[in-house]
Protein backbone atom coordinates (compact mmCIF):
# COMPACT_ATOMS: atom_id res chain seq x y z
CA UNK A 1 0.00 0.00 0.00
CA UNK A 2 0.80 3.44 0.06
CA UNK A 3 1.75 4.02 -3.39
CA UNK A 4 3.69 7.38 -4.65
CA UNK A 5 4.03 8.41 -8.28
CA UNK A 6 7.35 10.36 -8.98
CA UNK A 7 6.58 13.70 -10.65
CA UNK A 8 10.07 15.49 -11.38
CA UNK A 9 10.66 16.83 -7.23
CA UNK A 10 7.33 15.90 -6.16
CA UNK A 11 6.07 12.21 -4.90
CA UNK A 12 2.63 12.55 -5.04
CA UNK A 13 0.00 9.83 -3.06
CA UNK A 14 -1.80 7.88 -5.23
CA UNK A 15 -4.58 7.30 -3.18
CA UNK A 16 -4.72 11.33 -2.82
CA UNK A 17 -4.79 11.61 -6.79
CA UNK A 18 -7.64 9.16 -7.23
CA UNK A 19 -10.07 11.29 -4.05
CA UNK A 20 -8.66 14.38 -6.21
CA UNK A 21 -10.46 12.05 -9.09
CA UNK A 22 -13.30 11.80 -7.26
CA UNK A 23 -14.02 14.96 -6.66
CA UNK A 24 -13.97 16.55 -10.36
CA UNK A 25 -15.69 13.45 -11.44
CA UNK A 26 -18.34 13.96 -8.67
CA UNK A 27 -18.53 17.86 -9.77
CA UNK A 28 -19.23 16.73 -13.43
CA UNK A 29 -21.71 14.15 -13.09
CA UNK A 30 -23.99 16.61 -10.37
CA UNK A 31 -23.78 19.12 -13.60
CA UNK A 32 -24.78 16.47 -15.92
CA UNK A 33 -27.40 15.51 -13.71
CA UNK A 34 -28.64 19.17 -12.79
CA UNK A 35 -28.70 19.44 -17.29
CA UNK A 36 -31.12 16.38 -17.12
CA UNK A 37 -33.38 16.99 -14.11
CA UNK A 38 -33.50 20.95 -15.06
CA UNK A 39 -31.59 22.90 -17.38
CA UNK A 40 -28.30 24.71 -18.18
CA UNK A 41 -29.05 27.14 -15.73
CA UNK A 42 -29.03 24.86 -12.85
CA UNK A 43 -25.78 22.82 -14.22
CA UNK A 44 -24.50 26.54 -13.52
CA UNK A 45 -25.68 26.79 -10.54
CA UNK A 46 -24.56 23.60 -9.30
CA UNK A 47 -20.82 24.28 -10.61
CA UNK A 48 -21.26 27.81 -8.45
CA UNK A 49 -21.70 25.72 -5.43
CA UNK A 50 -18.30 23.38 -6.00
CA UNK A 51 -15.77 25.81 -3.82
CA UNK A 52 -18.28 26.21 -1.03
CA UNK A 53 -19.28 23.13 -0.57
CA UNK A 54 -14.94 21.45 -1.03
CA UNK A 55 -13.81 23.96 1.68
CA UNK A 56 -17.16 22.94 3.84
CA UNK A 57 -16.23 19.09 3.28
CA UNK A 58 -12.39 20.03 3.59
CA UNK A 59 -13.17 21.91 7.10
CA UNK A 60 -15.71 19.08 8.23
CA UNK A 61 -13.53 16.69 7.90
CA UNK A 62 -10.81 17.39 9.21
CA UNK A 63 -12.99 19.01 12.35
CA UNK A 64 -14.44 15.86 12.57
CA UNK A 65 -11.21 13.35 12.48
CA UNK A 66 -9.68 16.55 14.91
CA UNK A 67 -12.61 15.82 17.84
CA UNK A 68 -11.25 12.32 18.29
CA UNK A 69 -8.00 13.07 17.98
CA UNK A 70 -7.39 16.07 20.36
CA UNK A 71 -4.20 15.09 21.16
CA UNK A 72 -2.61 14.57 17.77
CA UNK A 73 -3.73 18.09 17.04
CA UNK A 74 -2.92 19.42 21.03
CA UNK A 75 0.28 18.42 20.08
CA UNK A 76 1.01 19.62 16.74
CA UNK A 77 -1.62 21.99 15.32
CA UNK A 78 -0.03 22.82 12.21
CA UNK A 79 -1.14 18.93 11.29
CA UNK A 80 -4.96 20.89 11.01
CA UNK A 81 -3.81 22.79 8.33
CA UNK A 82 -1.29 19.79 6.50
CA UNK A 83 -2.56 18.31 3.10
CA UNK A 84 -3.39 15.13 4.49
CA UNK A 85 -6.52 12.40 3.33
CA UNK A 86 -5.10 10.21 6.55
CA UNK A 87 -6.28 12.91 9.27
CA UNK A 88 -9.78 13.44 7.86
CA UNK A 89 -13.77 11.71 7.98
CA UNK A 90 -15.93 11.14 5.73
CA UNK A 91 -18.56 12.19 8.27
CA UNK A 92 -17.72 15.55 8.98
CA UNK A 93 -17.14 15.83 5.45
CA UNK A 94 -20.64 14.89 4.56
CA UNK A 95 -22.01 17.08 7.31
CA UNK A 96 -19.64 20.21 6.47
CA UNK A 97 -20.34 19.93 2.81
CA UNK A 98 -23.70 19.80 3.57
CA UNK A 99 -24.05 22.96 5.92
CA UNK A 100 -21.98 25.02 3.88
CA UNK A 101 -23.40 24.09 0.42
CA UNK A 102 -26.89 25.16 2.41
CA UNK A 103 -25.58 28.53 3.79
CA UNK A 104 -24.32 29.58 0.15
CA UNK A 105 -27.87 28.59 -1.31
CA UNK A 106 -29.59 30.53 1.02
CA UNK A 107 -27.40 33.57 0.80
CA UNK A 108 -27.34 33.29 -3.52
CA UNK A 109 -30.50 32.76 -3.45
CA UNK A 110 -30.01 28.88 -5.45
CA UNK A 111 -32.35 26.52 -5.54
CA UNK A 112 -31.65 24.57 -2.79
CA UNK A 113 -32.92 21.57 -2.55
CA UNK A 114 -32.90 21.43 -6.34
CA UNK A 115 -28.78 21.60 -6.22
CA UNK A 116 -29.35 19.27 -3.42
CA UNK A 117 -30.87 16.40 -5.17
CA UNK A 118 -28.46 16.83 -8.16
CA UNK A 119 -25.44 16.38 -5.68
CA UNK A 120 -27.11 13.74 -3.76
CA UNK A 121 -27.51 11.78 -7.55
CA UNK A 122 -23.68 12.22 -8.23
CA UNK A 123 -21.93 11.71 -4.75
CA UNK A 124 -22.58 7.23 -4.92
CA UNK A 125 -20.30 7.51 -7.76
CA UNK A 126 -17.90 9.91 -6.94
CA UNK A 127 -17.38 7.89 -3.47
CA UNK A 128 -16.96 4.62 -5.62
CA UNK A 129 -13.73 6.37 -6.54
CA UNK A 130 -12.82 7.76 -3.70
CA UNK A 131 -12.81 4.52 -1.94
CA UNK A 132 -10.00 3.16 -4.76
CA UNK A 133 -8.02 6.37 -3.59
CA UNK A 134 -8.53 4.63 -0.14
CA UNK A 135 -7.89 1.18 -0.98
CA UNK A 136 -4.37 2.31 -2.29
CA UNK A 137 -3.23 4.19 0.43
CA UNK A 138 -4.21 2.26 2.98
CA UNK A 139 -6.98 4.05 4.98
CA UNK A 140 -10.54 3.70 6.51
CA UNK A 141 -9.01 -0.28 7.07
CA UNK A 142 -10.60 -3.48 8.33
CA UNK A 143 -10.65 -5.45 11.14
CA UNK A 144 -8.48 -8.97 10.94
CA UNK A 145 -10.59 -11.92 8.84
CA UNK A 146 -9.76 -15.43 8.25
CA UNK A 147 -12.41 -14.75 5.13
CA UNK A 148 -10.93 -15.76 1.55
CA UNK A 149 -11.63 -12.22 -0.03
CA UNK A 150 -9.44 -10.55 3.07
CA UNK A 151 -6.71 -8.49 2.06
CA UNK A 152 -3.23 -8.06 3.47
CA UNK A 153 -3.05 -4.71 4.85
CA UNK A 154 -0.01 -3.83 7.89
CA UNK A 155 0.62 -7.24 7.48
CA UNK A 156 -2.33 -8.85 8.73
CA UNK A 157 -5.40 -10.14 6.32
CA UNK A 158 -8.32 -7.72 6.85
CA UNK A 159 -11.59 -7.35 5.81
CA UNK A 160 -11.62 -5.45 2.64
CA UNK A 161 -13.90 -2.48 4.22
CA UNK A 162 -12.41 0.13 1.35
CA UNK A 163 -14.27 -2.04 -1.35
CA UNK A 164 -17.02 -2.88 0.76
CA UNK A 165 -17.97 1.05 1.25
CA UNK A 166 -17.17 1.17 -2.76
CA UNK A 167 -19.45 -1.89 -3.47
CA UNK A 168 -22.23 -0.07 -1.27
CA UNK A 169 -22.04 3.27 -2.75
CA UNK A 170 -22.22 1.95 -6.72
CA UNK A 171 -25.39 -0.12 -5.16
CA UNK A 172 -27.08 3.31 -3.77
CA UNK A 173 -25.97 5.04 -6.87
CA UNK A 174 -27.57 2.42 -9.05
CA UNK A 175 -30.85 2.56 -6.64
CA UNK A 176 -31.19 6.57 -6.57
CA UNK A 177 -31.55 6.33 -10.70
CA UNK A 178 -33.50 4.03 -11.24
CA UNK A 179 -35.97 5.73 -8.07
CA UNK A 180 -35.14 9.19 -9.97
CA UNK A 181 -37.23 8.08 -12.94
CA UNK A 182 -40.56 9.01 -11.00
CA UNK A 183 -41.14 12.27 -9.79
CA UNK A 184 -40.07 13.00 -6.12
CA UNK A 185 -41.18 16.05 -4.46
CA UNK A 186 -38.16 19.03 -4.35
CA UNK A 187 -35.34 17.24 -2.05
CA UNK A 188 -36.82 13.51 -2.28
CA UNK A 189 -33.47 12.62 -4.15
CA UNK A 190 -31.08 14.12 -1.23
CA UNK A 191 -33.19 12.45 1.66
CA UNK A 192 -33.32 9.11 0.04
CA UNK A 193 -29.82 9.41 -0.23
CA UNK A 194 -28.94 10.26 3.64
CA UNK A 195 -31.31 6.79 4.38
CA UNK A 196 -29.31 4.81 1.95
CA UNK A 197 -25.92 6.22 3.23
CA UNK A 198 -27.07 6.33 6.81
CA UNK A 199 -27.82 2.54 6.41
CA UNK A 200 -23.82 2.24 4.91
CA UNK A 201 -22.21 3.66 7.65
CA UNK A 202 -24.44 1.43 10.59
CA UNK A 203 -23.19 -1.47 8.80
CA UNK A 204 -20.10 -1.31 7.25
CA UNK A 205 -18.41 1.03 10.16
CA UNK A 206 -18.76 -2.60 11.76
CA UNK A 207 -15.79 -3.94 9.92
CA UNK A 208 -13.62 -1.10 10.03
CA UNK A 209 -10.41 -1.57 12.61
CA UNK A 210 -9.92 2.45 12.45
CA UNK A 211 -13.15 4.11 13.73
CA UNK A 212 -13.51 6.99 15.63
CA UNK A 213 -15.33 6.00 18.97
CA UNK A 214 -17.12 7.64 21.67
CA UNK A 215 -17.12 7.09 25.07
CA UNK A 216 -18.04 3.17 25.82
CA UNK A 217 -16.89 2.39 22.10
CA UNK A 218 -19.51 3.44 20.52
CA UNK A 219 -18.47 4.50 16.86
CA UNK A 220 -19.18 8.17 15.77
CA UNK A 221 -19.96 6.80 12.25
CA UNK A 222 -22.71 4.71 13.17
CA UNK A 223 -24.45 7.52 15.28
CA UNK A 224 -23.87 9.61 12.63
CA UNK A 225 -25.71 7.22 10.31
CA UNK A 226 -28.56 7.08 12.67
CA UNK A 227 -28.91 10.35 12.34
CA UNK A 228 -29.17 10.30 8.86
CA UNK A 229 -31.43 7.58 8.78
CA UNK A 230 -34.36 9.06 11.43
CA UNK A 231 -33.63 12.63 9.31
CA UNK A 232 -34.94 11.05 6.55
CA UNK A 233 -37.97 9.44 7.85
CA UNK A 234 -38.35 12.58 9.13
CA UNK A 235 -38.20 14.42 6.01
CA UNK A 236 -40.58 12.54 3.92
CA UNK A 237 -43.35 12.53 7.09
CA UNK A 238 -43.07 16.36 7.15
CA UNK A 239 -43.33 16.27 3.03
CA UNK A 240 -45.27 13.39 2.93
CA UNK A 241 -42.98 12.29 0.18
CA UNK A 242 -44.06 9.42 -2.64
CA UNK A 243 -44.34 8.81 -5.73
CA UNK A 244 -46.12 10.52 -8.20
CA UNK A 245 -47.69 8.66 -11.02
CA UNK A 246 -45.82 10.62 -13.92
CA UNK A 247 -42.00 9.70 -15.39
CA UNK A 248 -40.40 13.08 -14.71
CA UNK A 249 -37.02 13.06 -13.13
CA UNK A 250 -34.25 12.60 -15.68
CA UNK A 251 -34.82 13.44 -18.42
CA UNK A 252 -32.97 15.67 -21.61
CA UNK A 253 -34.02 19.49 -21.07
CA UNK A 254 -34.93 21.43 -24.25
CA UNK A 255 -33.37 25.08 -22.62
Amino acid sequence: MYPLVQLGPLRLSTGGLVLLLAVFVGTWLAGYVAVQRGSVALSAQVERCFYPIMIGAVLGGRLWYGLFNLDLFGRQPNQFWAVSFGNWAWPGALLGGTLVGWLWCRWRGLPTLAIADSVALALPFATVIGYIGMLLSGEVFGVPTTLPWGIVLFGVVRHPTQLYFAFAALGSGIVLWQLARHAWPPGGMAALYAALQGWILIIIEIFRADSLVLPGRIRAAQVFGLVLVLGAIVWAQRHNAGLVDRPAALHTSQS
